[in-house]
């Protein structure tokens, strides 16, 4: 699977004629490289990787893991969510919704690449890597796809809850893992 995303970059290059061969892609920014090193009791460890740290960013659990995710999103305001979150502190509501209001439309601020596409894809979990591309955020969840990489299968989600399903599946089949996942 990481293949189709190389093999993808390297046809849009002959396309759009990139200088000097480099690889790109117009949807990789909102790429994700969890890898999983420790699956213990349901619980998932591990680093996620992404284009703009060359750095890896640890996460003690999948729910931040995708707390994480969905800061990256916030950040590059790419995919662009569809609602306001929710909070329980009103201060911090009303200073999400008072920069929904005066933020331009489309993407974030515009951040430095600090890693490369092949080297992002090329990192590997001790216990399973999974490469997600979330798409769009809507209806407070996530859509889009996610690869997992030993498995060699690409599977679509519809939700947040069911990227977590997908995930704990996949490493259920390889035996990491128990039939529950503590997100």
């Amino acid at each position: 699977m990481i293949f189709e995303v190389a093999e993808h970059a390297q046809k849009k290059n002959r396309r759009t004629g990139t200088p000097g061969g480099e690889k790109r892609m117009r949807y990789r920014s909102n790429m994700v490289n969890l890898c999983v090193d420790v699956c213990d009791g349901g619980v998932l460890q591990g680093k996620l990787y992404h284009l703009y740290t060359r750095e890896p960013v640890p996460f003690l659990s999948l729910f931040q893991a995708m707390k994480r995710m969905n800061e990256l999103y916030d950040d590059l305001r790419f995919p662009t969510s569809s609602t306001v979150p929710r909070s329980f502190s009103a201060g911090q509501r009303l200073r999400k919704q008072a920069v929904g209001r005066t933020e331009p439309a489309g993407r974030g601020k515009e951040r430095k690449e600090e890693e490369t596409l092949d080297r992002m894809l090329g990192r590997r979990g001790k216990r399973g890597t999974f490469l997600i591309r979330v798409q769009y955020r809507q209806h407070s969840s996530w859509q889009g796809e996610v690869t997992w990489v030993e498995g060699g299968k690409k599977e679509y989600f519809r939700s947040a809850l069911e990227l977590a399903g997908l995930l704990g599946s996949a490493l259920e089949l390889a035996g990491l893992l128990g039939s529950a996942l503590a997100i």
